[in-house]
């Protein structure tokens, strides 16, 4: 049986000629001409982007509270260069994500989302991005050949994830196993503390990559696949119409696709 093997985690400007003395007020409009469009750009409005403070890469590295690297973190700041705004990025609980965005204070936007996580009066952006919602079990137990083999057993899941489609095909035999984020549920695996865990396809293939957790997995059996999106808030002044046409130059122009690249 085909097995997945992940391993333990390892100026100054010369030359330039004085300028000519000019009459107080030809000075004050020159440098007012010049400074014009900086100014204009630094007035804009931050947009405010929340960020999970469960996730980890490849979505967001955090580093002192603050989020730093990540794909939900590029991705935020390609979209404010493309709506001429500054990005201030919110670390906030899981569980405050959807209200803070229908409040709409200090909360713009979150990427990397589905409608089914965060229900609520969102508006969503076009889809984007590929992932889908794998089961991994590891190899010392027999792989599941569809949902109900797992039923009534502990699954590592996600504290504050949502899993629809395993909820609906287990009901009451959906017994969570919960964890802070992945790479948790995936230790708690390699630990033999649950057989089977559910996990995010672009998280996993990172950190298969990346050798993060030691044990022998099956091939993951693929629940659904789906693309992701942003959630809106409907108070923030940027518009769905300003937030689709961004991530449509950025799909046409490639920029998408380099930063997906990046963390793949």
């Amino acid at each position: 049986m085909d097995k997945m093997h992940l391993t333990p985690e390892k100026g100054e400007f010369e030359g330039r000629r004085p300028m000519p003395q000019l009459p107080m007020l030809r000075r004050r409009a020159l440098l007012l001409a010049v400074c014009a469009p900086t100014a204009a750009r630094s007035g804009q409005a931050p947009l405010h982007v929340l960020v999970d403070g469960s996730i980890e890469m490849p979505q967001a590295l955090f580093k002192d509270g603050q989020a730093v690297d990540g794909l939900q973190v590029e991705l935020a700041r390609e979209i404010g260069r493309r709506l001429d705004r500054p990005v201030a990025f919110h670390l906030v609980p899981r569980r405050r994500v959807a209200p803070m965005l229908a409040a709409g204070e200090q909360a713009d936007l979150i990427c990397n989302y589905l409608p089914a996580w965060l229900p609520g009066p969102l508006q969503w952006s076009r889809a984007y991005l590929d992932d889908a919602d794998l089961l991994v079990t590891a190899a010392r137990r027999t792989r599941p050949s569809q949902l109900s083999d797992v039923a009534g057993q502990p699954i590592g899941t996600v504290s504050g994830f949502v899993y629809p489609e395993v909820a609906a095909a287990l009901g009451p035999r959906f017994l969570r196993d919960d964890a802070p984020n992945a790479i948790a549920t995936l230790r708690k695996l390699a630990l033999g503390r649950v057989d089977h865990a559910l996990v995010g396809r672009v998280t996993f293939e990172y950190l298969m990559r990346r050798g993060d957790v030691p044990v022998d997995l099956h091939p993951p059996f693929v629940i659904a696949r789906f693309k992701t999106a942003c959630a809106l808030s409907p108070r923030s002044p940027v518009t769905l119409t300003q937030l689709d046409g961004a991530l449509a130059a950025m799909q046409s122009d490639g920029s998408l696709g380099r930063i997906f690249d990046r963390y793949r």
